[in-house]
């Protein structure tokens, strides 16, 4: 993930492969304040994605941001399709049609209202939807870099 600050010009220039399919991303930038050197892990607009957030084991309080693409964890599957049985856990990639649990992070979802408001169980149609979470990164959650104890999320 490049971070650029709010007084850098930036050029940015891009060429279209139409021959190819390719995955959506959004950019978002986060310069409230005069002072702001831009995003950082501590809020939303500066997130990691997976790919960047599975290597930060350790790393506390910082923002993760990718698509819930399956759930019904165990340390040796996952499930990527409804009907899900599990309220505790979730999984994101940094693709919505990702069916590789390989390259997913495990998110654990404890007794509360994020459980509540995000498992698939009683909220099927957020599979496939991004999310942008707030917990702490850790090496292994069903034997996948996971993200647990979580404080904030924002679909």
């Amino acid at each position: 993930m490049t971070k650029v600050s709010p007084m850098t010009a930036v050029n940015i220039s891009m060429d279209v492969d139409t021959a190819r399919l390719y995955t959506a991303r959004e950019f978002l930038w986060d310069g409230s304040s005069a002072g702001n050197s831009g995003p950082s892990e501590s809020t939303p607009s500066g997130a990691l994605d997976v790919a960047t957030a599975r290597g930060k084991a350790g790393s506390k309080g910082i923002w993760l941001v990718g698509y819930i693409v399956g759930g019904d964890l165990s340390s040796s599957s996952c499930s990527f399709e409804a009907p899900f049985s599990a309220r505790t856990n979730i999984v994101l990639s940094d693709s919505p049609s990702c069916r590789d649990r390989s390259v997913c992070m495990s998110i654990q979802l404890s007794v509360g209202d994020i459980r509540n408001a995000i498992n698939l169980v009683d909220n099927p149609g957020l599979l496939g939807q991004r999310i942008y979470l707030k917990g702490d990164v850790v090496e292994a959650y069903y034997k996948l870099p996971g993200l647990q104890n979580l404080s904030d999320y924002r679909l």
